[in-house]
């Protein structure tokens, strides 16, 4: 499926409901674990302590924390109600232990004010949180207000989408994986797996085949919480008792951090999710310091296109692009508008960017095809500042598959669009205007991030 395809069909979520049959008997299901109950010690930088408790018997948040700190050998000291310090962790400087929850069927953590007066047995999740005034305690349910602690090590795993299937690469864990959708095709060791037939197709990203997903026993299956035939699937899979997490729909930079975090926790490899995570942030860290530093670094509009037609689908908010944009210094001109969006050919000539990134399978990244793109382009297209001043880039081949997913990779589209955004700046490489399967060439803060097992 192409790339204008993809966006125009999950522009229509809410209307597409996915067509899945249901059989009337399905055999040799396994149990679904229960929803875990218990407490949290969140110590910041994905660091979590997760203690299964009986919330009923634990309903005191400072008998909760006495029972987590004796269960995990934990030194704590509470003075007066205020929590002073967890396993060497002290507050001040700012930093402070409080007491957040999140209320059965939220998904939402709420700030304790009055933690001597709060009854935890109607929570799904409390925790006590290191942070400062303006911080917010890690993930801890999936997108159906599920708790993501609880579940046994995975060894047979799903997975219904690309950035799905990426994470689970990124975690090194392809060897758990017994299907995904058609479209996964990253790490190269889940394509070996499709061919070998070890792991099975189990249908498409929209619609992906029930039958099929049970008929491979998985011990957790990961459904995209962006599509309405996810949740639906979801759903069906919970009311025959097989292990189900409803991902996070990846419209953010900290949403795809928050899943791979999650898919860490479930599966049982949450330390190398927070390794993941970890050194995603310190490149991520590095680019943004590059611009900070840099005497010629300003804020740059651009459009982000998914083809370069006379009216094409652009990214405004809500989207990872658009998020990752604004990190690097690019002003999305159709950020007014949200998520991924039709516009005329006149809101191009208007909004007169001056870079134009186009996101594309369509094309092969020579010389050839990018002159043919160009030639292509409308007369609105060429009234811009981008077209004038040569700034229209073609981000295709792997480079635009990846750029359709949000994976782990996105960082690495972060690079490759501070470069184009702000070659004055970058000046180690010298950036082309198209990049395809070569795109690492043009990497370095990001290059050995290597999420390719």
């Amino acid at each position: 499926m192409d790339a204008l395809k993809l966006k125009t069909l999950l522009s229509l979520l809410l209307i597409i409901a996915g067509a899945i049959s249901v059989p009337l008997f399905v055999t040799n299901s396994v149990a679904s674990e229960p929803q875990a109950s218990g407490f949290l010690l969140d110590f910041r930088e994905w660091n979590v302590t997760w203690t299964e408790m009986d919330m009923q018997k634990n309903s005191d948040p400072y008998k909760a924390l006495s029972t987590a700190c004796q269960e995990n050998d934990f030194s704590c000291v509470v003075d007066d109600g205020v929590v002073k310090e967890i396993n060497g962790v002290f507050s001040g400087g700012g930093y402070a232990w409080s007491l957040w929850t999140i209320s059965k069927n939220s998904l939402t953590w709420v700030k304790e004010a009055a933690p001597q007066n709060t009854n935890l047995s109607d929570r799904t999740i409390a925790a006590w949180v290191y942070r400062d005034d303006n911080g917010v305690p890690t993930v801890a349910v999936d997108e159906s207000g599920k708790s993501i602690y609880g579940y046994r090590q995975a060894q047979r795993t799903v997975t219904l989408s690309p950035a799905l299937t990426g994470i689970i690469g990124s975690l090194r864990a392809v060897d758990t994986l017994v299907g995904t959708d058609i479209y996964s095709n990253h790490p190269d060791s889940v394509v070996a797996g499709h061919a070998s037939g070890k792991i099975k197709i189990l249908g498409d990203f929209l619609n992906p085949s029930f039958e099929q997903i049970v008929a491979q026993r998985p011990d957790i299956v990961f459904c995209d919480g962006s599509l309405y035939s996810h949740h639906v699937m979801a759903d069906k899979l919970r009311g025959i008792n097989f292990n189900t997490v409803l991902m996070y729909g990846g419209d953010s930079i900290q949403m795809i951090l928050s899943n791979i975090y999650i898919a860490g926790v479930v599966i049982g490899y949450d330390l190398r999710a927070a390794e993941v995570i970890g050194s995603i942030e310190i490149a991520m860290t590095e680019i943004a310091g590059t611009l900070d530093s840099s005497l010629y670094a300003r804020s740059v509009n651009a459009m982000y296109a998914l083809s370069p037609d006379k009216s094409p689908w652009v990214t405004g908010s809500d989207t990872y692009i658009d998020d990752l944009s604004s990190a690097v210094m690019g002003k999305n001109v159709f950020k007014r508008m949200y998520q991924w969006v039709l516009i005329n050919s006149e809101q191009v000539m208007a909004s007169n960017p001056s870079v134009i990134i186009i996101l594309t399978v369509d094309y092969s990244a020579t010389q050839e095809e990018y002159d043919l793109m160009m030639r292509s382009l409308s007369a609105e297209w060429r009234s811009t500042d981008a077209y004038k001043s040569g700034n229209i880039y073609m981000v295709c081949g792997a480079a635009g598959d990846m750029s359709e997913t949000p994976s782990p990779r996105f960082v690495q589209l972060m690079e490759l669009t501070a470069r184009m955004l702000h070659p004055d700046v970058f000046t180690d490489i010298e950036m082309p205007k198209y990049v395809g399967d070569d795109y690492e060439d043009f990497l370095t803060f990001t290059k050995y991030l290597d999420f390719n097992y």
